[in-house]
């Protein structure tokens, strides 16, 4: 994607939205939001922004990955719901299971499941997750 293509304008604004939906995250389940990659890729119709990074309660940790996940859902079924402007923001887990990871913790870690238990089980343990904000049409 070319730097030239993309509305300047609307870069800002996503911005704009990404500040603001960490303030209402923040607000309304006392969640940090925290992103360390950030970058924008053409898509169909659009462009979007993608964000990279975690979350954290306001003691910076969570006792447990159950306790993660419960409120991970939480936010996810609030950030899909929220109607920005020109903007469709999702929030999901990245997804970090491969063939090989699979092969991997079955030959060397002892995992006894198959590749379908293997992938929910990072997903259940996966605590990286990325914000999408895309413009729409």
């Amino acid at each position: 994607m070319s730097l030239y293509s993309v509305d300047v304008e609307k870069s800002k604004r996503s911005l704009e939205v990404r500040n603001e939906v960490i303030e209402m995250i923040k607000d309304k389940f006392d969640i940090n939001l925290g992103f360390w990659y950030n970058d924008l890729y053409k898509v169909k119709d659009g462009v979007c922004r993608r964000l990279k990074g975690g979350m954290n309660n306001v003691d910076f940790r969570f006792n447990d990955n159950e306790e993660f996940n419960e409120m991970f859902n939480k936010v996810k079924e609030f950030i899909d719901n929220l109607d920005i402007e020109e903007f469709n923001i999702k929030l999901d887990k990245r997804l970090n299971y491969t063939w090989n990871g699979y092969y991997y913790w079955k030959e060397r870690c002892g995992f006894e499941g198959n590749f379908l238990d293997y992938k929910k089980e990072c997903l259940e343990s996966e605590e990286c997750i990325i914000l999408k904000i895309r413009w729409k049409g």
